[in-house]
């Protein structure tokens, strides 16, 4: 009797093992990577915090001082396919170096200057060192992944050597809620280039790099091909306005917004309400500043104080959200095939979602009524008033001016007087300030080497442009045929199991 429970568990145990063997689900079924980190050893020449860059947590933090080399190796028994690297602070000149399992140099590369990167492992490595090139190098995340989609990775452009278009929003966020119609239309579309500036990401340090993440993530559903730039401004709440209002100031705008305009050369500009959308103060200044900005970059008299010296640039078109003169609105509801076929409307409402810190704590919401995504007016023009009825934003606009090198068919263009700039006076907040204390800093916990303080001033992008990548290519979603298939196996296996269970019995008796 102990012999025959002994194989009745034994063969047991074998169905167990077989029907183990069967992935259902999991990384390989869904197409996504499976994070490997922790069978990797985490090393460097310095110091090094493994956990600050495994824990998933974009509140903690790697420091690594210019000329310092971090590494991840792992054996020949994990299959890691790509390295995965987060910059905490704005991307900074590094190295990416490959080795084999005897410690040879295979590749040695500039790193992409990208908050994310993703690199891509060959067959014979089995180390990947990352070496600080600048200071204020910050990493806060270091994964190894095998074959398959990495979540948080979009293989965006760093720069663009000139832009089509460039948006001007406030915080990230107000890219979609107030702007989102633009990139579906024009990027994803229409296949032009653009850049998206948002201004105000200076935040504590608890939110910094997760608002940065949400609005990658959000940009790249809308079809932005291009890393959005984080200018580093402060974020300052309406009832913090009597207190820090000379932070952010429309001559702190207007400097900035000229710098960027000559450096990236759009055609087109868009911005936000003048009255601030929903009276944000913020807004209205960040509105009132790219206005008074886009006849100053055209002019070689002006040079913004604390930037360095550029080349004047002439916009063809200004346009601003729920501008009152010569009325736009956008087609946002039709449906777009570079998106799969959703509409800009349900793009930006797609994009919204991926910004869960502001989801969960107010009202805010994509519309076509209130704040509508579509309603644009015309503030400034060289190339003559829009053509009523048209609505595209790059009317007039010569097509040899543009990346992809056609617009969309509009009338042909008639000499019609170039208006001044239309300067609308910025109205004054109307909220009420009430007393407040300065909330206290939150200090990073990184690793103690030379101290690297957070950057006060604005970042003024100006990395070397590169080809942009090529889009990913759609993968079939297969995972549940395979599934059933992989479940009816493993059924079959366990009722072949039982029956031999059965036959054993039965010749004891």
């Amino acid at each position: 009797m102990q012999r025959k429970t002994q194989k009745v568990v034994g063969l047991f145990l074998a169905v167990l093992f077989l029907l183990g063997a069967f992935p259902y689900g999991g990384a390989a079924a869904d197409g996504t990577a499976e994070n490997l980190s922790a069978k990797c050893k985490y090393g460097g020449d310095f110091t090094v915090h493994a956990d600050r860059l495994k824990d998933a947590d974009f509140d903690s933090a790697q420091r690594v001082s210019k000329g310092k080399t971090l590494t991840v190796a792992w054996d020949d028994s994990v299959p890691v396919a790509s390295v995965f690297l987060s910059f905490y602070y704005a991307p900074v000149a590094h190295t990416v170096f490959q080795y084999d399992g005897g410690g040879n140099v295979l590749s040695e590369e500039a790193g992409v200057l990208l908050y994310n990167s993703l690199i891509e492992v060959l067959p014979e490595t089995r180390k990947v060192g990352i070496r600080a090139d600048a200071d204020d190098c910050a990493f806060c995340s270091l994964y190894a992944y095998g074959a398959g989609t990495v979540e948080d990775y979009h293989p965006f452009a760093p720069t663009v050597d000139k832009a089509d278009y460039m948006t001007f929003a406030m915080h990230p966020d107000d890219d979609v809620l107030f702007l989102g119609a633009i990139y579906p239309l024009y990027e994803a579309e229409r296949g032009l280039s653009g850049m998206s500036m948002i201004m105000s990401t200076k935040l504590p340090e608890k939110l910094q790099r997760q608002r940065r993440q949400e609005d990658l993530n959000g940009a790249w559903v809308l079809g932005l091909k291009t890393q959005p730039v984080f200018g580093g401004f402060p974020d300052i709440p309406q009832n913090y306005y009597d207190k820090f209002h000379h932070t952010f100031t429309v001559d702190d705008v207007t400097r900035y917004a000229v710098t960027m305009i000559r450096t990236y050369r759009p055609e087109v500009v868009m911005t936000q309400d003048l009255n601030g959308e929903y009276g944000h103060w913020q807004h209205k200044v960040l509105a009132q500043g790219v206005l008074e900005a886009i006849p100053l970059a055209a002019d070689p008299s002006y040079q913004p104080k604390g930037y360095p010296t550029t080349e004047p640039w002439e916009v063809k078109k200004l346009y601003i959200h729920l501008y009152v003169e010569n009325r736009l609105t956008l087609d946002v509801n039709r449906p777009i095939a570079e998106l799969n076929g959703m509409s800009a409307f349900e793009a930006a409402q797609t994009a919204f979602l991926c910004h869960p810190s502001q989801t969960k704590k107010n009202n805010h919401h994509v519309s076509t009524t209130e704040y509508s995504i579509a309603e644009f007016g015309l503030a400034y023009t060289t190339v003559g008033e829009d053509t009523p009825g048209v609505n595209d934003m790059f009317e007039h606009v010569d097509p040899a001016s543009l990346s992809a090198g056609v617009t969309a068919a509009t009338p042909e263009p008639t000499e019609v007087p170039t208006p001044e700039p239309t300067e609308a006076p910025m109205p004054e907040p109307t909220d009420t300030p009430i007393p407040v204390t300065e909330a206290p800093k939150t200090e990073m916990p990184i690793e103690e080497e030379t101290p690297v303080p957070v950057p006060t001033e604005t970042e003024a992008p100006t990395p070397a442009p590169t080809a942009e990548p090529e889009p990913p290519v759609p993968v079939e979603n297969d995972s549940s045929v395979t599934t059933l298939l992989l479940i009816g196996g493993g059924l079959i296996v366990l009722l072949l199991a039982l029956l031999a269970v059965l036959l054993i019995v039965r010749k004891r008796r």
